[in-house]
């Protein structure tokens, strides 16, 4: 994690793990990363075993608005990565996403900073 986040050191500000824990097959990851726009991700990403991942990454700008949420909860069944998805600007406008990992969702975020 420490070198996908110096990787894109253009963009991040500074990090702060909150929980980091592995039992066995069992990962627990939270942490908050500061742009340097000042906009902030919020990082839950759980993996129970080799089968169950929880996720989600919460993307605000410097007035804790949302820009974009990425996550995997199955309440939005009509979409086509289902369960996978991400919320654009508000909650309920979702969208199709395959970004379910770390490196993909900071990568989309590099992209809209240069485009800033």
């Amino acid at each position: 994690m420490h070198d996908l986040l110096q990787a894109h050191g253009r963009i991040v500000q500074s990090y702060h793990v909150l929980a980091h824990q592995v039992d066995g097959r069992n990962r627990r990851l939270r942490l908050v990363i500061t742009f340097t726009d000042g906009s902030t991700l919020h990082v839950r990403d759980y993996r129970l075993g080799s089968s169950t991942r929880k996720y989600a990454f919460h993307w605000q700008d410097a007035d804790a608005q949302l820009l974009m949420r990425w996550d995997n909860a199955p309440h939005w069944p009509d979409v086509e990565t289902h369960p996978h998805h991400r919320h654009v600007g508000q909650a309920d406008h979702v969208e199709p996403s395959d970004e379910t990992e770390l490196g993909d969702v900071l990568a989309v975020v590099a992209r809209h900073l240069a485009d800033e």
